[in-house]
């Protein structure tokens, strides 16, 4: 009863560990590190949206 409770103990350590893993690799390239309510986040994600949207500066000259 006890090894299979450490061995559980364990495997869900090892699994806390391994997603804690994944996500710090994931959040790497990302200048606010996961940060949710950020203005600068916001303001970034802002831009990237509109900026699809734009027309191009010489659309209208034709």
């Amino acid at each position: 009863m006890q090894k299979t409770l450490v061995i559980l103990i364990l495997i869900a350590s090892a699994v806390y560990a391994g997603w804690w893993i994944f996500n710090a690799i994931r959040r790497a390239s990302d200048p606010c590190c996961g940060c949710e309510g950020c203005q600068l986040k916001e303001l970034k994600q802002h831009s990237k949206h509109c900026s699809k949207h734009k027309k191009p500066q010489c659309w209208h000259k034709k």
